[in-house]
């Protein structure tokens, strides 16, 4: 598995992060190109390849983590129990919408795939320049085909997509 995904993933090296964020708790981000993609008769801008996470992953820079996937369930700094029951599911709600912002601000299109780690369960460490690191790591010992932990895809050639999920790799 730590081969195959090395090399499904080699792809990254040397391309830019051009953004990233959420839906639900689904973590996205975009590297490469950006590229125009139509469906459903829309025109889309988009980087051209996806890697979608789906279980545990943290950004951590040195010694501190910036943003992490328990981040989606936590509120935003500023909120308070006067503020009503917190929904996390809403945008702009949580911790990892009030941290992820910054971050990407902060990098400004700057940050660039130097290195590819990956291991044995289907982890994934996706070195950065700048000293960030994401790190991807499988948390559930669930091995059926919808158990997924992430996937890569590219947009551009509409190839099939690389899938880590709990009963190994697919392509889809």
């Amino acid at each position: 598995m730590k081969e195959e995904i090395k090399s499904a993933l080699r792809k990254l090296l040397y391309l830019k992060l051009q953004y990233a964020g959420r839906a639900s708790n689904l973590f996205w981000l975009g590297f490469g190109e950006l590229i125009s993609v139509t469906r459903k008769e829309e025109t889309k801008t988009v980087a051209e390849y996806a890697l979608n996470i789906q279980c545990s992953w943290r950004i951590s820079k040195g010694e501190k983590i910036l943003v992490a996937s328990r981040d989606f369930y936590s509120p935003f700094s500023g909120w308070d129990e006067d503020n009503g029951d917190f929904d996390w599911d809403v945008q702009g709600n949580n911790r990892f919408d009030e941290r992820i912002k910054p971050f990407l601000e902060s990098v400004q299109g700057n940050i660039i795939v130097e290195s590819i780690e990956s291991d044995d369960v289907g982890g994934l460490k996706i070195f950065l320049t700048e000293g960030f690191v994401l790190e991807v790591f499988p948390d559930s010992s669930e091995d059926v085909e919808y158990s997924e932990f992430w996937r890569f895809f590219n947009r551009k050639d509409g190839s099939p997509h690389f899938v880590v999920a709990g009963n190994g790799i697919d392509k889809v």
